[in-house]
Parts: structure tokens; sequence; C-alpha cells
């Protein structure tokens, strides 16, 4: 079985760390898989561990939605590789991929990965992506169920699949390499650690995580905020913090490719989302087993139920402060509800079932998944084995 997944950018965000996981759970299988990129070419970290799987990355520039000799190329390599499958990710993949699936006959998976389109001046675009789920993809993935019913409110009659995204646990440091690590982000191994992971975009609240800290800062002098992730608003964040003289209590990071040590060495993750789908940066902090704060946004919720975490509104710094206190001020509360979500992510989201329900949506489309389905088993536990 041959897969094509297409992504907007290949610059590491929620969608393309699920992409990773894709291709470390396909290809154990013997699934072919090619991964095309949309946007610039890159030499991005993801780009490096898709190669060191095995997995061709192919560019096709998209300077623009219409860039008709780019979606001609795109058309006829589709068309040459004989692909089983075209799976969509992000807007400009779901608009395109859908188009050129339909020219050549290639049954195509739009995905939807979160609760709100992010930016009014794109209302085009989003009637583009509307008209694409609606009429052209064969079926639409949403990674949860709140994006469920966003996706069943743009989807018309076309199918949606909800497949919850999926994480691999998290191991400890031990307990020198992850002093050292907490010295290296804040100066102080001993400094309780806050930490948030995500790209710096509206849609993240990082302002309101900062507002939240000013408030915690007052009460907690000695804790710190490390905040990883690269992206447009990084000056503006710089400039806010030093606006409320938390230069040397808050640190920007900008992007990262050891998230899993940061988790590792932090006391409690927080995120702060205006809007979100089923955040991997959420699950990723519960398989490490780290206490979790969240907006109730997206699938927080039903992620951070059955006392897995703890939930504030959104756009409220006052109570994201004051639940980030309730933590500080309660290192067994931090350890029962850190081992309560670690249970929870090995009960419900490991990578054996997340296999087997992607492998359940390319059988509607493909019958050649068949052949695959009975293989996940054995794969994910030898990925398990390596991976430690």
């Amino acid at each position: 079985m041959r897969i094509v997944q297409i992504l907007d950018t290949l610059d590491m965000g929620g969608a393309q760390k699920m992409q990773i996981f894709l291709a470390q759970s396909l290809q154990p299988l013997g699934i072919e898989l090619t991964v095309v990129n949309l946007g610039a070419s890159s030499d991005s970290e993801l780009v490096n561990q898709l190669k060191s799987l095995g997995v061709p990355v192919v560019n096709f520039s998209f300077p623009h939605l219409f860039s008709p000799i780019s979606f001609l190329r795109l058309v006829g390599f589709l068309y040459l590789q004989k692909f089983d499958l075209i799976h969509a990710y992000l807007t400009y993949s779901n608009i395109i991929g859908s188009f050129a699936g339909r020219l050549t006959g290639i049954p195509v998976i739009a995905s939807l990965r979160s609760t709100k389109y992010t930016q009014n001046k794109y209302a085009f675009r989003k009637k583009m992506e509307d008209f694409s789920l609606q009429h052209l993809a064969w079926r639409v993935m949403a990674n949860g169920s709140a994006v469920g019913d966003f996706a069943r409110s743009r989807s018309a009659k076309t199918p949606v699949d909800v497949i919850v995204n999926a994480v691999d646990l998290i191991p400890a440091l031990p307990e020198e390499e992850r002093n050292e690590l907490r010295r290296e982000l804040t100066a102080d191994a001993q400094r309780p650690l806050i930490l948030s992971v995500g790209r710096l975009t509206s849609a993240k609240g990082f302002f309101d995580l900062l507002d939240s800290f000013k408030i915690v800062h007052a009460a907690a002098p000695h804790a710190a905020l490390v905040i990883a992730g690269g992206g447009t608003l990084k000056e503006n964040l710089l400039d806010h913090l030093q606006s409320l003289n938390l230069k040397d209590h808050v640190f920007l990071l900008g992007a990262r490719h050891d998230v899993p040590r940061l988790l590792a060495a932090a006391d409690i993750y927080v995120n702060s989302s205006h809007w979100e789908g089923t955040p991997v940066s959420v699950l990723e902090a519960m398989s490490a087993g780290l206490p979790v704060i969240a907006t109730t946004v997206g699938e927080n919720p039903f992620l951070l139920s059955q006392d897995t975490g703890l939930l504030v509104p959104p756009h409220q710094p006052e109570k994201l402060a004051a639940a980030i206190l309730s933590l500080l001020d309660s290192p067994q509360k931090r350890a029962e509800l850190g081992q309560a979500a670690y249970q929870r992510i090995l009960k419900d989201y490991g990578r054996a079932a997340w296999s087997r329900n992607i492998l359940a949506l390319y059988q509607k489309l493909t019958p050649k998944a068949n052949e695959y389905l009975a293989k996940i088993d054995f794969a994910a536990t030898q990925f398990e084995r390596q991976d430690k």
C-alpha cells in the first residue's frame, strides 16, 4: 500500500509531530509512505527525522493557493506514482490535495485539527476549504470529539472520522541529568519549573500566561516559567515579559527539538490556549507524568476529565494563576494528578490503538489496508522495545 501525506509546511507543530508518529507507526508494517511539502523547501528537524525513517520528502512550493505550475507538477507526480491514498493535513493541503485527488482519481482524506478557523482575513480560503471538504474529499478526519463536531458543521454530507491523537510514554530522566537540564534552563535546579510548549501564535494564549505568571511570581517568587516554541510573536512576548519585570523569571527558549526532555525536567505543565483541537503537547505532558493545567477549549475538557488535570476558562489569567499556585503549594496534588494523567495515556492513547484506527479509516477507501491490520500490535510492541 502506498500512502502520500501532504502538509502545508514541515516546520514543527502538532500536525507535524503526528506526521512523525504516523511514519513511525506505518513504516514497520511495510506500508510505503511519502511526504509532500507545500511550503518552502526545508531542512528542518522534521525532515531529518523523516529521512532517517526512510520516508521520501518531496517539495512542491505553493507560495499562493493558486500556483498553477506547482499544482500541475503535483498532479503529475501523484498520477505517475500511483498512490493508493492521499492523506492531507492543514488548509492548503486540504484544498490542493482534494482537487488533485479528484483529477487523479486517488481517494483523499482531509484533516481538521482545531475547533476554530484562525484568521478572518482568510475568509476566501475558508470557503475554498469548505468546498473541498464538502465536494472533493472522500472523508474528513478530526483529531478529537470537539473537532469532530466542528468538522461536521463544515463538511456537509462528507463523512467525518474522529481519531484522537496518541503519544508514546516519556521516560523519566536520571536525577543528575534532570538537575543539569533544569540549571541550563533557569540557572537553578531547585526552582519550581512551569513549562508550556507551542507555536508562539495568538491561538496559544501566551500573553495570558505571562499575565498570570506575574500574579504567580508575587506569591511564589522562586518559581520559573519556561516557554518552548518558535513563532511570529516572540519579540512581542519578550517586550511584554520585560514590561511585567519578569525577565529573570520567564524564559523563551524558541523552537526546541528535545521537548520530551523538557517535559521530564518540569514540575507543572500549562496550556493557556484560546482555541485548540486535541493538543499533542498536553498529551505529551500527560505521558511524562506531569500535572497539567489547561483551558477549557477543544479536547482539553475530555483529556483532563477523570481527575487527570485542572481546567480553567480561557482569557482569565487570574484563574490560571490560582490553579498554578494551588499546585505549587501541594506537591502531593501534583504527584496524584501526574500519576493519573500517566495512567490515562497508558490506557487510552497508545500507539497500537491509534494505528489500528488509522488503518481502519484507510480500509474504508482502499482494500489494501486489510492485510496490514493484523501486523499492528506486533509492530507497535517492537517499536516500544526499540524506543526503550
